[in-house]
């Protein structure tokens, strides 16, 4: 099965979340500083929206340079870092993400990577599908625009991101990453900085095709072993990095397997669901979990995802509880004209179970 990866990049982000708190500056140049405090124009920009960045102001330029640059728009707008509220807006955003992630890792305030091969089944139709109800379900959820880039691995999905920006989606096929990254400069590369690229310039290597082809041993003459070897292999398409819940995350354990053929009604499912409950609770009791969120997930045959939860009253690694409540949800959640090739159940909200007991451990079998 191929891998289906997603970076998710929020657009300008501090300077979007500005635009959405005070509309009537969208069509401004707004700069989001960091001010040192030294002197009025001391510091540096931290993002700048896409009208200041027609004047060429970007990230990590001095206030006095973009300010320099910005002379002839009287409307600019120079706005000091608020991180709390960024922080409040990304957690609205990243949330709607993760829900349709099999694995999500946060990587920064503005961005993520989500595994979705489970759930595609390694299909890039689906995985674009998926990106498309994230942008959408992230406006709806946040009111900001994000773009996204899906590949086979992570190196290839950030790439893939920054393509089409702002609020893009830019695909990835597997057959087609390695014409997709040989056309790319070599500082498009992850990692490839302005005096990596310039001494790759000095030896006539100026695309990740021309990486690619590079003498191996000359590489690690000039960067050392692993920079030779992450680089050429990165040149080539290569990243088996996977995909690692962050620290902190609600992490959540989730199956998904085909149907033999599509379903119709909730009762065609009723077999499958017993064995995929049966695999999630082993996975929970051999990390000594217990889980008070349950969910199911139906792909269906047009490849729309359908998701529904319910939250326990207490936390559980019972697998009747986990029978019977995924089979009450996929009852309701079944609807007229509905047909499902994929089912999958996910558990979340966890506690550690050792030596505990719940509410359920007191009931009557």
């Amino acid at each position: 099965m191929a891998r289906a990866v997603l970076h998710v990049d929020f657009d300008y982000f501090f300077a979007q979340c500005e635009e959405l708190r005070n509309p009537e500056i969208k069509n401004r140049p707004v700069v989001v500083c960091v001010f040192s405090g030294r002197t009025e124009d001391s510091g540096v920009v931290s993002t700048a929206n896409y009208v200041a960045r027609k004047y060429g102001v970007k990230s990590g330029i001095p206030i006095r340079t973009a300010k320099s640059r910005l002379a002839d728009a009287k409307d600019a707008l120079f706005l000091p870092l608020d991180v709390e509220y960024y922080k409040a807006v990304s957690e609205k955003a990243m949330a709607a993400i993760r829900e349709n992630a099999d694995v999500f890792e946060r990587v920064g305030i503005d961005e993520c990577f989500a595994d979705v091969s489970e759930r595609t089944g390694g299909d890039f139709d689906s995985a674009e599908g998926i990106s498309r109800r994230i942008k959408d379900e992230v406006r709806r959820a946040a009111q900001i625009s994000c773009s996204v880039g899906v590949a086979p691995n992570k190196m290839l999905a950030k790439i893939a991101s920054d393509f089409d920006k702002p609020d893009g989606l830019t695909v990835v096929r597997p057959e087609d990453a390695g014409r997709f990254v040989s056309a790319l400069d070599v500082d498009k590369i992850p990692g490839v900085g302005p005096k990596t690229r310039d001494r790759l310039a000095e030896l006539g290597v100026r695309t990740a095709g021309d990486l690619a082809a590079f003498d191996i041993y000359r590489l690690v003459g000039e960067f050392g072993r692993k920079n030779a070897t992450y680089m050429q292999n990165a040149a080539k398409g290569i990243d088996d990095e996977p995909v690692q819940e962050s620290e902190g995350e609600r992490k959540q354990i989730m199956r998904i397997v085909t149907l033999k053929h599509d379903a119709a009604a909730a009762s065609e499912m009723y077999g499958e669901l017993e064995g995929i409950c049966r695999s999630v609770q082993e996975s929970v009791s051999k990390k000594n979990l217990a889980f008070k969120s349950v969910g199911v997930i139906l792909i269906l045959n047009n490849l729309e995802t359908v998701t529904r939860s319910r939250t326990l009253k207490a936390h559980t690694s019972d697998l009747d509880v986990l029978h019977s409540t995924t089979k009450a949800i996929l009852d309701d959640a079944m609807a007229d004209g509905m047909k499902v090739r994929r089912l999958g159940v996910r558990v979340s909200d966890f506690q550690d179970s050792t030596g505990q007991e719940t509410l359920f451990d007191f009931m009557p079998r």
